[in-house]
């Protein structure tokens, strides 16, 4: 058994008494450790059914979905697919290649109806190529056919695949070389690409976390249960979103990055609770050459342990819990349907690492009991116990540093805040937009096929605008006329196919010389929309929408600029309000809101800085298109404000604590600091590690995830947390706890014992 050097036993001797109301988390603890063996029972049964059930998950997932609702693109989309049903929702696209052959020989025509001939009737069968369509290239080594796909994005996702695999078996060892391309193609295999980088980043981050844990514990067995803890939370999640992943329309991209928040976050609060149970274990375990207690003590002080972990740990964990969760709920407010996705993953992961924690976790642990420091490091190597404290009262390197921080709070505070607001600067000129992905795709069939696409013919052939307008008489068809010829000769347009009718309404295409992310694009959707689209149709009863994949992004660019605003306002008002209930305080609650919104505008800042303005391009290894992508700032605010909270919570919340216990307001921040520190770090190295890992993914939007969540947790745990936050307590004084009398009355007591 691995028991704490006699100093630090000392130091530690005083073992607090139980309260005499106990909190419901610390009843909660007692009742785990109590029935330990059916709560881990339970949990072994779900993480074995999850398991089960894993491997059929990836076929549930759909395509992404960046749609608006209720959006111009939106309803322009919903009036194709009505009125123009041989369209499609999207336009299929099968590109021919052969580098020594072209399309006016026999051969060459030989294998390119061999593979249009693998194309069900059903769907659209093409037409082969010929010069009149404007379908071969210039040097009639390319030549492309193109059919509608209809129904949901998921329908169309299943048949692009299938598609592929057929074009390809049909073409594979002829002299032809056949792709198929197009949206559903595209982000088919950009689905793929996403599952690798998970690999990859689950293979650097896990390794690199357990290894952390090691050394912040000393001990293996220690170091092992956040890591199981985090896993198991991880497999139940993803079971239980391949389940949604129908009714919901979930993709590949929202379940990577649940899967790496629920990695950090599940290795988190096990750390937190994990931490207080074996500094509560050690002020109950008796030194060596003391009297051994007998069995039943050993388990009495094993339960103990786990209730007050809980009660103080546990706290800090459900109450960051429920502040992310709220944060979360926050993107509700934004109607694209990406902001759902990912409420609804990162939630769900954040409920599961909750649940994971505040009953498998406790009831492991009691299990365990002394267990728990099985597997040794060399004493040398191994932290002190009781929160690294070693000497008398309040000793050590952390209390050390935060009362120099509270003797120079200005001196050393001031300069760090104005560094990190200057990181806030970059933002003020941020632009939106939406990555599609394509470099990633390189060597993909429909990336492939796209490239070549691209370099033939035209970026944006297998992403048109689209314009529909109806209106009584020929009046849309009328508008649709003379808008194709207002933008014919619009240098960013490659081609207007001719204008369709169907009834009242008239469709057109417009394709563009430039990809369909790309803010060329972006800004001709604007200027259309804004100009010829509104000139054309002028004294018209016509209504017109303009809308395709460029027009989607543009949609959900404005409608998260437009609403980033109130989500902030939201996640501030509603967390300051917690805050409250939770610490008793108007000053701690107002520093908590003011620095964390610091922290998070300024990782906003450096992520603009990095990905928009490409100062991080030879780092990273990817090239700036110029944008972040337009979900970005609204997602990473919510989930950064909510994970930020982790480390104020539990940092405050112990300097709480030891200021209840000890009556000294000089003496709580540098014992709170003391007894925290370690855990905070470490916790934010693992974090950083697992989210940064992300930026060894292909997918562009991966890495600015994973850039802006692993630099806003390095920000937050040790500039804002271990300087900022000691510091503007140690001005504060005895201010940092003033409640007025009336507000007091009516608060609730959640958590007072």
């Amino acid at each position: 058994m691995n028991v704490p050097e006699e100093s630090e036993l000392k130091e530690n001797a005083a073992v607090p008494a139980e309260p005499r109301n106990p909190s419901p988390l610390h009843r909660w603890g007692g009742y785990m450790a109590r029935h330990r063996i059916p709560v881990l029972a339970v949990w072994i049964l779900l993480v074995v059914a999850s398991a089960v059930f894993y491997p059929s998950v990836e076929s549930r997932l759909a395509a992404p979905d960046y749609t608006v609702q209720s959006s111009e693109s939106a309803t322009a989309q919903k009036l194709m697919a009505r009125h123009f049903p041989a369209s499609g929702a999207e336009q299929g696209v099968v590109v021919f290649r052969s580098a020594r052959l072209t399309a006016d020989t026999p051969v060459y025509r030989r294998a390119v109806d061999r593979v249009l001939a693998v194309i069900p009737a059903d769907a659209g069968r093409p037409a082969a190529p010929d010069s009149s369509s404007g379908r071969i290239s210039a040097d009639k080594h390319v030549a492309v056919a193109t059919f509608p796909m209809a129904g949901s994005r998921s329908d169309r996702a299943d048949r692009a695949g299938d598609l592929q695999r057929r074009i390809r078996a049909a073409a594979a060892d002829g002299p032809v070389e056949a792709y198929l391309t197009g949206p559903s193609a595209l982000t088919g295999d950009l689905s793929d690409v996403e599952l690798r980088d998970q690999s990859v980043a689950e293979s650097i981050g896990v390794p690199i976390a357990l290894l952390a844990l090691l050394l912040a514990f000393g001990t293996l067995v220690a170091a092992l249960i956040p890591v199981a803890m985090a896993l198991g939370s991880v497999l139940a999640c993803t079971a239980l979103l391949g389940l949604l992943a129908g009714p919901l329309n979930l993709d590949r991209f929202v379940t990577v990055v649940a899967t790496v928040i629920g990695i950090g976050v599940g290795i988190d609060y096990a750390l937190f609770v994990i931490s207080r149970f074996r500094e509560e274990l050690a002020r109950r375990t008796p030194p060596d050459g003391e009297p051994r207690p007998d069995k039943a003590a050993l388990r009495e002080a094993v339960h103990a342990s786990v209730s007050v972990a809980l009660r103080t740990s546990g706290r800090t964990v459900l109450t960051a819990g429920l502040i992310v969760m709220v944060a979360l709920g926050s993107m509700i407010l934004i109607r694209g349907h990406i902001f759902t996705e990912i409420t609804v993953a990162a939630g769900l992961m954040v409920v599961l690492c909750l649940l994971t924690s505040l009953t498998a976790l406790p009831a492991l642990l009691a299990l365990l009991g002394h267990r728990v420091n099985r597997g040794a490091l060399p004493r040398t190597l191994r932290p002190s116990a009781g929160g690294g404290r070693r000497g008398g009262p309040g000793g050590g390197r952390w209390a050390a540093w935060a009362r120099t921080v509270l003797r120079h709070p200005y001196r050393l505070g001031l300069p760090v805040l104005v560094l990190v607001a200057a990181m806030t600067v970059p933002l003020s000129s941020i632009r939106l937009g939406v990555d599609w992905g394509l470099a990633s795709l390189t060597d993909t069939p429909s990336g492939k096929g796209q490239q070549i696409v691209a370099t033939s013919f035209s970026p944006g052939a297998v992403g048109p605008v689209q314009v529909v307008a109806c209106g009584p008489g020929d009046t849309a068809v009328t508008g649709a006329q003379r808008l194709a010829g207002e933008v014919r000769h619009d240098r960013r347009i490659t081609e207007v196919l001719p204008v369709e009718r169907s009834g009242k309404c008239a469709g057109l295409h417009i394709v563009l010389a430039e990809r369909v992310d790309s803010p060329k694009a972006t800004a001709f959707v604007r200027d259309l929309r804004s100009g010829p689209a509104r000139t054309a149709f002028a004294g018209t009863p016509a209504e017109v929408h303009v809308g395709g994949l460029s027009a989607e992004y543009v949609d959900l660019a404005d409608e998260t600029a437009g609403k980033l605003p109130l989500v902030v306002l939201v996640i501030l008002a509603l967390s300051f309000c917690y805050l409250l209930v939770v610490f008793r305080s108007v000053l701690v609650p107002v520093k908590a809101v003011l620095l964390n919104l610091l922290a998070t505008v300024a990782a906003l800042g450096m992520t603009t800085l990095v990905f928009q303005h490409g100062w991080g391009e030879g780092l990273f290894g990817f090239t700036s298109s110029g944008t972040l992508q337009a979900y970005l700032p609204v997602a990473l605010f919510a989930l950064l404000f909510g994970l930020s909270m982790d480390y104020e919570i539990f940092l405050v919340g112990r300097i709480q604590e030891e200021r209840l216990r000890t009556g000294d307001d000089a003496q709580a921040v540098p014992a709170g600091l003391e007894h925290t520190a370690r855990q905070i770090t470490t916790a934010a190295a693992i974090m950083v590690v697992v989210f940064g890992s992300l930026l060894f993914a292909r997918v562009l939007e991966l890495k600015q995830f994973g850039f802006g969540l692993a630099f806003a947790v390095l920000l937050d745990a040790t500039v804002v947390r271990l300087l900022l936050v000691p510091a503007v307590m140690g001005v504060a004084g005895r201010a940092n706890w003033w409640l007025p009398g009336w507000l007091e009355r009516r608060l609730p007591a959640v958590w007072k014992e």
